[in-house]
């Protein structure tokens, strides 16, 4: 059973022969083709309770061929009670498979929300849910900010208002587009440069001491500063490890680190 599909890097529809999707059902599915979303919805599915529904996503990317959809509709989304699907370029990108999940949500009964996969609004996209519009637009507001906390609630709100669950959760929480983010501290084990084969260190002062070399950069008296510009959805994701790993480095060489997350 697994709750995310995923297919090895560099497959390609185009070229490769067709590949079937290995999932089991659940009451919730959602299909979205943004890695750092998916992202997110795993990290928000670890502060669930056991008994909340289970919930499968799969990659857009990787139902393209007829076949693929065919099946994971027949095996997956027929079994489905609720199905959300973020889609970007509007119904023509994903012709064949929205129509196939719309035959299967009449056929099986199950509940579509259907929305765009960015802020843009979409009114014919979203006209083609089963459930009150404006349900599936408070869906699209968490989704928009986006966020592990957002995206707990947005499930959270979806099993209370169509799952009859106990939930009660605050609406969307707005996040920046545009915002400065925390390099954290680097850790004391991790507090090592390897330069060539000559050792250097962080001091307790956070500077690199490198045997009497300079390891800082000269600015006349007055600090280095370096700024580091990353997509929003990665700080949304947590996705922020490289951030973190560069950011340190930087600092141990006696600069300042300004990282800015910018959503465009």
């Amino acid at each position: 059973m697994h709750r995310i599909a995923s297919i090895p890097g560099g497959w390609s529809p185009n070229t490769e022969g067709v590949i079937l999707i290995n999932q089991d059902p659940a009451p919730l599915v959602i299909i979205t083709a943004a890695d750092t979303e998916i992202q997110t919805i795993a990290a928000a599915l670890e502060n669930f309770p056991e008994d909340f529904p289970e919930l499968r996503v799969v990659n857009l990317l990787q139902l393209q061929q007829q076949l693929t959809i065919d099946t994971y509709a027949a095996e997956v989304l027929s079994q489905a009670q609720i199905v959300i699907l973020r889609l970007l370029g509007g119904v023509s990108y994903w012709a064949y498979g929205l129509e196939v999940l719309e035959e299967t949500a009449r056929k099986y009964g199950v509940k579509l929300l259907i929305m765009p996969g960015d802020d843009r609004p979409d009114p014919n996209l979203i006209s083609h849910s089963t459930v009150d519009l404006a349900l599936v637009n408070q869906v699209w507001h968490y989704f928009i900010e986006g966020g592990i906390a957002n995206c707990h609630h947005c499930l959270e709100f979806v099993a209370a208002i169509l799952l009859d669950y106990n939930y009660q959760p605050p609406p969307p929480q707005i996040v920046p587009r545009v915002g400065l983010y925390g390099i954290p501290p680097a850790p004391l084990e991790k507090r090592g440069l390897d330069d060539g084969g000559k050792k250097g260190s962080l001091g307790d002062d956070g500077k690199l001491d490198d045997g009497g070399k300079k390891g800082g950069v000269d600015c006349g008296g007055k600090k280095g500063r370096v700024g580091i510009l990353f997509y929003r959805a990665h700080y949304l994701a947590g996705n922020t490890g490289v951030i973190d790993a560069l950011g340190q480095c930087l600092q141990g060489r006696d600069l300042e680190v300004v990282p800015v997350f910018v959503s465009s």
